[in-house]
């Protein structure tokens, strides 16, 4: 078996393996000049046979609140021709692929999976928790705030992007967004028109909504974002308005989102899942990245990490003048916690009380669960941008 990373001119074999994986053979390559694709790198396994299974990972930043933003490591395309599953190539490749995150400094990972089992083998947890609202327009109430609502121009952009990096740094988990990710948001594609509108008080986007295509029975909306209540009510009475063009909207939200303080009926649809699934990649790089305030004290953390064994053992983390240092210990532990546990802590969406509660965490000492979990405190996990 080798493991390395794919070279260019293998592209085509990998290309071959996804799309039997994931687009039922189809070939088509117009992606491949699509100038907005998410640029990574491919790490592939080989046998005598040749290359078997790929692993796609994405060099992305997320906000950890408003005062830090992570390297993370997003993983995408992961496949392995039918033949050879259930031989292990597709984890191993995976395992080797969290080798080159660490060298690279990505010291937090996440990932939509195909299969919440398979990535939990590996350390990956579920994080944070989505709303997704399915909204009869008839249901939807008009507002006087409406009229502080406008279609957005492209003279927008700069402020719209702007009014999202606030609203992303209220949670944990948004990506940093590039200009092509806005592209692939704000853009025209060649079939359809993209529409945003923006509420806008004083001179300040306080919300935005946008979306592209749609049918009259159902209009999905690609991103809704509200800073303020009365964003979100003058966003809606928007909404309101669409009536004659279609008879439900559908968006996703998260989970501290305020749309039941503005309205209920009951011809609303609310349905709630995980976001995505996380893991720490390094313990040590990751905490030692958290800006503790005035929080001062040290814990003793035990972690058990079966798929990066750079992280099992003890680790002092002592928090001291705004800053963490992380280092092995020999001292008893104050918590103990496999490394799914201590990423959603980490992540803070489950938090590490509710983690508790569902017996998640092994407690020694308490003076140093309260260190960890206000160390740990912060805002959830959100996420809109898929890879």
């Amino acid at each position: 078996m080798e493991i390395r990373k794919i070279r260019e001119d293998e592209n085509e074999i990998a290309f071959y393996l996804g799309a039997q994986a994931f687009m039922f053979g189809e070939i088509d390559k117009s992606w491949q000049s699509d100038p907005n694709r998410h640029s990574g790198e491919h790490f592939g396994v080989w046998d005598e046979s040749g290359l078997q299974a790929k692993v796609f990972v994405i060099p992305f930043e997320v906000y950890m609140g408003s005062d830090l933003k992570a390297p993370m490591g997003g993983v995408a395309g992961v496949a392995c021709l039918p033949a050879s599953r259930g031989k292990g190539y597709a984890g191993t490749c995976l395992k080797y692929s969290l080798e080159q995150m660490r060298e690279a400094g990505q010291f937090t990972s996440m990932l939509f999976p195909f299969s919440w089992d398979f990535y939990r083998k590996l350390g990956y947890e579920w994080i944070g928790q989505k709303r997704t609202y399915k909204i009869p327009t008839k249901a939807m109430k008009s507002s006087p705030e409406t009229k502080f609502v406008r279609a957005a121009t492209q003279e927008d952009r700069l402020r719209i992007e702007a009014a999202h990096a606030k609203f992303a740094g209220g949670y944990r988990g948004e990506i940093v967004r590039s200009a092509k990710i806005w592209n692939r948001i704000l853009d025209n594609t060649e079939k359809n028109y993209a529409y945003a509108y923006l509420y806008e008080r004083d001179g300040e986007i306080e919300g935005y909504l946008t979306y592209r295509g749609g049918k009259g029975s159902e209009t999905h909306l690609r991103e809704f974002v509200a800073l303020t209540p009365r964003a979100q009510s003058g966003l809606l009475g928007l909404l309101k308005r669409c009536e004659m063009q279609t008879d439900k909207f559908v968006w996703d939200a998260p989970e501290n989102d305020l749309l039941w303080s503005q309205f209920y009926s009951w011809d609303i649809e609310t349905t709630i899942q995980p976001c995505l699934m996380g893991r720490i990649v390094d313990v040590k790089m990751a905490f030692e990245a958290l800006k503790p305030g005035a929080l001062s004290g040290s814990v003793v953390l035990e972690v058990v990490d079966e798929t990066c064994p750079w992280n099992t053992g003890k680790w002092k983390i002592a928090i001291e003048n705004g800053k963490i240092e992380v280092a092995a210990s020999t001292a008893s532990a104050d918590l103990s916690m496999d490394i799914q546990a201590i990423s959603q802590a980490y992540f803070g969406s489950p938090s590490l009380g509710t983690l508790r509660a569902a017996c998640r965490v092994a407690i020694h000492n308490e003076g140093g669960f309260k260190t960890l979990e206000a160390l740990l405190s912060g805002p959830p996990v959100w996420n809109n941008v898929h890879f």
